[in-house]
C-alpha cells in the first residue's frame, strides 16, 4: 500500500514537473533543470519499485524502440529522428511505467493532484512576476493554470456541498488563464470544463437540468456581450499596470481588425507544406522528425496532432491506432465496474479532450504531460475479451 500511496504521488510530481521546474527559472537554465529533474523523478520511480518491469511495459518499450531504429535506418535525418525518439522514451517513462504496471491509486492521484493544484494556486504571484519579467511565456503560465482547472472542476462537480474555498481557487485560475495565458489553452480549459460537467453530472436529477439551463443562459449572456466584458476586464487591469496580450487579440479578433496568419503566430506557413507531403507520401509511414526536415529545421512538429500523427505513422498507421484506442476505451466501459476503471475512463475522456483541443494549433504530442497520462492508462488496460469481463463482472 505504501508503494502505491507514493506511486500515486510520483505521478502528480510528474503531471506538474514542467511548472515546479519553472520555479528556478530565473536562477538556472531551464532546460538543463528540466531534463535533470525528470531524470531523477524516472531513477526514483524505478528505486521506489525495485526496477520490477512486467511484459507488458517490456513489450511497449520494445515495440517504440523497434520502430525508432527502423526509423533511423531508412532517413537521412538521423539526429531529428533521435530527438523525437529519445523525448517520448523519456517523457512518457513515468505515467506508462506507474499506470501501466497498475501500481498507483487513481483515487489517490486524484487527492494529491487536488492539493497540488491549491499549492501552485498560492504560487501563481510568483509565475506572474517571473512573467512579467520574461522568464516564463504566455503558454507555460496558462498551463499551470490549466492543470489545477482540470482537477478543481472534477472535484467541484463531484461535490455534493460546494466548496467556496475551491470555487474561489478555481475563479482565481480561470482569471489568470484568460489574462496571461494562451488562447487556445483558455479554450480548451472551457470545453473540457463543460465537458466534464456533463461526464461527471448525475443526469438522472433535476438540479443537473436546472444547472444546465443556467449553465446555457450564463453561456449565450456572454457570448453576445462578449466584447464589452473583455474591453472592461482589458481596461480595469490596464489601470494597474498588468497588459494582456490574450485580452487584446480577442478583442481585435471581434473587431475584425487583425486577420487569420495573425492568430496562426506563424504557423500558417508550415500546413501547407506538411499537407502538400501527405498529399504524395501519405500513405505510409514518414517516421519522427519529418516535420523538421520539411521545414529545414525551423518548425520541430507540424501543430497540428492529426498532422503530426498522419506524418509519423502514415495513414495506414492512423488508422491502426485509433482503432486501437477506441477498441481500449471500449473495454474501459464494458468493464467500468471492475476496480478503478470507472475512474481512469473518466481521467481518460477528460484529460484527452483537453490535448485534442490544445493540440489543434500546438502543444507536440511526444513531451505533453496530459496525454503520455492518457497513453499509460490506454496501456493499461487488458484485452482479455468480453465473455472474459462479463463472467468477472457478474461474480
Amino acid at each position: 500500500m505504501n508503494n502505491i500511496k507514493y506511486n500515486s504521488l510520483v505521478l502528480v510530481i510528474y503531471i506538474y514537473f514542467t511548472s515546479i521546474s519553472l520555479l528556478l527559472a530565473p536562477f538556472i537554465n531551464d532546460y538543463f533543470f528540466k531534463s535533470t529533474f525528470l531524470i531523477c523523478l524516472i531513477i526514483a520511480t524505478l528505486l521506489l519499485n525495485k526496477f520490477k518491469f512486467t511484459r507488458k511495459i517490456i513489450f511497449f518499450y520494445g515495440i517504440l524502440t523497434i520502430f525508432i531504429c527502423l526509423n533511423l535506418l531508412f532517413v537521412s535525418h538521423k539526429s531529428y529522428v533521435i530527438a523525437d525518439g529519445v523525448n517520448l522514451l523519456v517523457y512518457s517513462f513515468i505515467p506508462v511505467y506507474l499506470i501501466g504496471q497498475k501500481v498507483i491509486s487513481f483515487t489517490l492521484v486524484k487527492k494529491n493532484w487536488i492539493r497540488f493544484s491549491v499549492l501552485f494556486t498560492f504560487l501563481l504571484p510568483i509565475f506572474y512576476l517571473y512573467r512579467q519579467n520574461g522568464y516564463i511565456s504566455y503558454y507555460e503560465i496558462g498551463f499551470l493554470s490549466h492543470l489545477n482547472i482540470l482537477i478543481l472542476v472534477i472535484h467541484l462537480v463531484e461535490q455534493k456541498r460546494k466548496s467556496i474555498k475551491m470555487i474561489i481557487f478555481l475563479v482565481i485560475n480561470v482569471l489568470i488563464l484568460a489574462i496571461l495565458g494562451s488562447r487556445m489553452v483558455l479554450v480548451a480549459s472551457i470545453i473540457t470544463s463543460v465537458f466534464t460537467f456533463i461526464l461527471l453530472s448525475n443526469k438522472k436529477s433535476f438540479t443537473f437540468y436546472l444547472k444546465s439551463f443556467l449553465m446555457s443562459a450564463l453561456v449565450l449572456g456572454i457570448v453576445f456581450n462578449l466584447r464589452e466584458i473583455l474591453l472592461y476586464i482589458n481596461n480595469s487591469i490596464s489601470k494597474v499596470g498588468i497588459n494582456s496580450r490574450n485580452l487584446s487579440l480577442f478583442i481585435s479578433q471581434l473587431e475584425g481588425r487583425i486577420d487569420e496568419s495573425t492568430l496562426l503566430s506563424g504557423r500558417d506557413d508550415i500546413y501547407p507544406i506538411i499537407i502538400k507531403y501527405l498529399g504524395e507520401n501519405g500513405t505510409f509511414p514518414s517516421g519522427f522528425g519529418i516535420a523538421r526536415k520539411l521545414t529545414n529545421g525551423i518548425y520541430y512538429h507540424s501543430h497540428n496532432f492529426l498532422l503530426e500523427m498522419t506524418l509519423i505513422f502514415g495513414i495506414t498507421g492512423l488508422i491502426i491506432l485509433v482503432s486501437v484506442f477506441l477498441y481500449k476505451i471500449f473495454i474501459l466501459i464494458i468493464s467500468r465496474k471492475i476496480g478503478e476503471n470507472q475512474i481512469m475512463l473518466r481521467f481518460l475522456l477528460i484529460l484527452f479532450i483537453s490535448f485534442i483541443l490544445r493540440s489543434i494549433t500546438g502543444t507536440y504530442f511526444a513531451t505533453d504531460l496530459i496525454l503520455l497520462v492518457c497513453l499509460g492508462i490506454i496501456v493499461s488496460i487488458n484485452t482479455p475479451g468480453i465473455k472474459k469481463i462479463n463472467n468477472k463482472y457478474q461474480h
